[in-house]
């Protein structure tokens, strides 16, 4: 008996009718007619993933504007109330002698370019009542949009009445 050898019981692909694989499911080893599995992505899965990819880093950047934007508008705001308290140290209406309707307006001499204040007093009530409404408010320009501050204030100052006496009745 004649012994044969491994290689000689390999089959040709011709006899092998309805094994070939198809061709999308991998690549066909031709030695041993078998199919192997590529490793690695499809051009689909790649696709998807970069499109996710796109999506998240488009959200995070808009999302960091945004933390950016809240940031400077805080700033803004802070300064402004620092320069409110700072108005109303350099210009106090209590110092006056008589408290007058009117407004005045002026800037930071030292202080952040930019930023003005203005205040407006209006009488509230009757005259006689001595009661004024008075609004400090500080304004800014931040990238052509305009921003204010404002502290509104009710004063109290009734007129000094000259004359006349007060005597105690026991």
């Amino acid at each position: 008996m004649k012994r044969e050898s491994p290689k000689s019981k390999v089959q040709s692909p011709k006899s092998r009718v309805g094994r070939y694989p198809s061709f999308r499911l991998g690549t066909l080893d031709l030695e041993l007619g078998t199919v192997r599995r590529r490793a690695g992505l499809t051009l689909i899965e790649v696709m998807l993933a970069i499109a996710i990819l796109g999506l998240g880093l488009t959200a995070l950047i808009a999302t960091v504007s945004r933390c950016i934007g809240v940031v400077r508008q805080a700033k803004n705001f802070q300064t402004a109330r620092h320069l409110l308290a700072r108005a109303e140290l350099e210009n106090p209406l209590q110092l006056e002698e008589e408290i007058d309707e009117g407004s005045e307006e002026g800037s930071f001499e030292g202080g952040p370019y930019g930023y003005r204040w203005s205040r407006t007093i209006e009488r509230l009530g009757r005259e006689e009542d001595g009661l004024f409404t008075v609004t400090l408010r500080v304004t800014w320009s931040d990238r052509g949009r305009s921003s204010f501050e404002e502290i509104v204030t009710c004063v109290y100052a009734p007129e000094v009445k000259e004359g006349g006496s007060f005597t105690r009745q026991r």
